[in-house]
């Protein structure tokens, strides 16, 4: 089932039924159905789509979203634990017109997750955590005969005791039907007093792929729960009372609500109205980020996660200076540390810190050792203990909190963990930085999804040994990565397979830069390569004594040997996958593969790898001539939709980049190569550039391309400019090469 970018929810009045242990599950969905469609608002009897939109793929008729949520009085105490209950009943409601092909798959199935029991036992007490799902789902033919889905049709993906997950088919659904359907969830909860605003999922997102011709926002909070929630770009307020039990209700009614295209480019959480919502019942304490909707402003907002970040964050944990005492020990002397260049001392620091964050283990690695490479740290957390340590080390810094352009903005962030933090090194005119992403990130390298961002500055001071003063030093912008950093290089020598000349010889060299490289190494850079590498630049011990040190790992030492080399030797594997993803075909012969440079440091920044193999599909005889796909060997370009021409919203770039191609085409004896002018072309404007050319040297056709896209970000003034290169670079994949027999 198509999982929608809004939350919905209806409100019920149903929660006391659920919340009764002994109720059989079948008896409370029979409630719940007919609850849901016996009481729906008008709109969900609606059975006609308007006229201009017809050829829409689908039209949302109405869809309801509403959240219910009690806190109760009664405590659990257990030693120092203490509990209270939670009741949350959640509930999505929708009836959609199917109109094409496309939208009739999308909305087909319904999966979700029947069944979770997290309840803990501790002693002679129970403390429950459970979440049970409701589905219901009906067919209402042209004819306007109701069809109701069979729930014997449910099939268990997942068929566990305490875990089930099922999966209903919506098998008698066709194209011109109205499907009408919920899930509904009940979630009781008997977790500790410090309850932050997790009520997950309640980020509603106002605008939608499909036109919504109607769309209601419900929630209910008790008394006792506090309430958080943000509008952000422009989104409709909720309408707000209290009943008379001094619950607060929220209310939204929305008609015909902004339709939005799934276009490439976009960062809908920066493009699109939307409100974020949750609610606690803590007492406001250190590192809590709370307020109602007296204080429920910006700057109260930005206020308390920013407090909550200096107040929790900032505490001297024993091993916090780990990578200052080794950085000492690198320089051996007190004399050469001081003698030594900051920009040095500071790479040797991150490299400390990273060999220590990412080269030490507890054995829980060896569950997914391919998944090493993708292990990130908490931010917040890793920038904290380095501002401790340059403190100390008396270097001049700011702490930087920032948020991903690919989600809420700075001014928008709604819990701390919406920001990341990072150090920015205070060096005249040239700062740098240190950012705590993942074990691929370089000293004095910021992630693409940071870069023009705006960040708020903090200039730390020691107050004592357990906490700091910051002073706010205001807003700075990020800066962004140039189109020559973020580069792809490659090399292809191709020739004609002796004996089978339908076939495409390639060795491949491939060098990737700045942020252009980080796919690449997470696949294919060895963890054995990455553990050793960080070992060198951190004069680190082996990891076998790394090892030794915890009681968990030291007897461990054969096991991670044997599954980092048995990892490497997959190595080729991941070169096939890479070569597939790149040239759309799987590739034969695969062979030579290797890393010529990691790029774990930013002396050597840039990810080197090669390889040869063997391509099927890019000739065709004809007669006694060649057609050779040439366009094809710089991969796959992006091909604009039509639907994608015409943009409303900003153009959100991964990054600036740019991309270099030479292919060297052997030419066989006794074939000229024609054509070559058709793959010679040139279009420049301020969004980038498209250059490619053609030419005979000697024996040897070279194919040259250069594909740049200036700017991470384009107004959607610049979008027509910037189609024009996507479509000379789609149309170039279609240019081929005739090598045409000499006389």
């Amino acid at each position: 089932m198509r999982k929608p970018l809004l939350t919905i929810i209806a409100l019920l009045t149903v929660v006391s039924l659920f919340a009764q242990d002994k109720t059989p599950y079948i008896e409370k969905a029979a409630q719940l159905q007919k609850e849901i469609w016996g009481n729906s608002a008008t709109e969900f009897k609606a059975t006609t789509v308007p006229a201009d939109m017809s050829k829409e793929g689908a039209v949302v008729l109405a869809r309801s979203f509403s959240l219910q949520r009690t806190t109760g009085n009664k405590l659990k105490l257990l030693g120092l634990a203490s509990t209270v209950k939670n009741v949350k009943l959640t509930t999505f409601h929708e009836r959609v017109k199917i109109n094409d092909k496309s939208a009739l798959e999308a909305y087909s199935t319904l999966e979700y997750q029947k069944k979770l029991d997290k309840t803990v036992s501790l002693l002679i007490t129970k403390f429950k955590e459970v979440n049970d799902t409701y589905v219901g789902a009906k067919i209402i033919k042209p004819d306007g005969k109701e069809v109701v889905v069979n729930s014997s049709e449910e099939v268990l993906l997942k068929n566990e005791t305490k875990n089930q997950k099922g999966k209903l088919a919506i098998s008698d659904l066709q194209i011109g039907d109205i499907l009408d359907y919920y899930v509904s969830t009940m979630a009781i909860s008997e977790k500790g007093l410090e309850n932050g605003f997790t009520d997950n999922d309640n980020l509603i997102l106002l605008a939608d792929e499909y036109p919504v011709l109607y769309y209601s926002l419900d929630f209910q909070f008790n008394k006792k729960l506090i309430v958080k929630y943000i509008y952000a770009n422009g989104a409709p307020h909720f309408t707000e009372s209290t009943n008379s039990a001094g619950d607060m209700l929220l209310s939204l009614k929305i008609h015909n609500m902004a339709k939005y295209h799934g276009q490439v480019w976009t960062s809908p959480y920066r493009q699109y109205p939307y409100i974020e919502i949750g609610s606690g019942f803590y007492t406001v304490g250190a590192g809590q980020s709370v307020f109602d909707r007296e204080t429920n402003t910006k700057q109260s907002r930005f206020e308390s996660n920013k407090t909550a970040f200096e107040n929790y964050y900032f505490s001297e944990s024993p091993g916090f200076d780990f990578a200052e005492r080794k950085t000492k020990d690198f320089f051996k002397s007190s004399k050469a540390l001081k003698a030594a260049p900051l920009d040095s001392v500071l790479k040797v620091l991150y490299n400390q810190w990273k060999f220590n964050v990412f080269c030490n283990y507890d054995g829980k690695e060896l569950e997914d050792v391919g998944n090493m490479n993708y292990r990130s740290v908490k931010s917040m957390n890793a920038a904290s203990d380095m501002c401790m340590v340059l403190t100390d080390m008396k270097i001049d810094h700011y702490v930087l909190l920032v948020a991903s352009r690919n989600g809420n903005s700075l001014d928008n962030a709604y819990n701390i963990e919406d920001m990341s933090a990072m150090i920015q090194i205070n060096n005249g005119a040239q700062p740098m930085y240190m950012c705590f992403d993942d074990v691929f990130t370089l000293f004095n390298e910021i992630p693409a999804r940071f870069q023009g961002e705006k960040a708020l500055a903090l200039k730390p001071k020691r107050r004592n040994s357990q906490s700091f003063n910051f002073t706010d030093v205001g807003e700075i912008t990020l800066p962004v990565t140039a189109a020559n950093k973020n580069q792809v290089e490659e090399q292809l020598q191709v020739s004609l397979v002796p004996g089978n000349v339908q076939k495409l010889k390639v060795m491949r060299t491939v060098k990737q830069g700045g942020e252009m490289r980080r796919d690449d190494q997470h696949s294919l850079v060895p963890v054995m390569d990455v553990d050793a590498g960080y070992k060198n630049l951190a004069n680190g011990d082996e990891l076998e004594k790394r090892l030794s040190k915890s009681h968990e790992t030291k007897k461990m030492a054969a096991d991670f040997n044997f599954a980092f080399n048995k990892e490497k030797a997959e190595m080729k594997k991941n070169f096939t996958a890479e070569i597939k993803s790149q040239f759309d075909q799987e590739p034969e012969q695969v062979e030579n593969f290797k890393i010529e440079n990691a790029a774990l440091d930013n002396s050597s920044p840039v990810l080197q790898y090669s390889s040869s193999f063997v391509l099927t599909g890019l000739v065709k005889k004809a007669g006694n001539n060649y057609i050779i796909d040439a366009g094809k060997l710089v991969g796959s370009f992006y091909k604009l939709e039509e639907k994608d021409r015409k943009r409303a919203v900003d153009v959100y770039m991964p990054c600036a980049r740019s991309f270099n191609y030479t292919i060297n085409i052997a030419i066989p004896p006794g074939f000229i190569p024609k054509g070559m002018e058709e793959m010679t072309r040139r279009k420049e404007n301020k969004t980038g550039s498209f250059t490619s050319t053609a030419v005979v040297n000697g024996n040897t056709l070279t194919i040259t391309v250069k594909r740049v896209y200036a700017n991470n970000f384009e107004k959607v003034a610049n979008w027509p400019m910037l189609t024009e290169l996507v479509d000379m670079a789609s149309d170039f994949n279609t240019q081929k090469i005739l090598f045409e027999k000499k006389g």
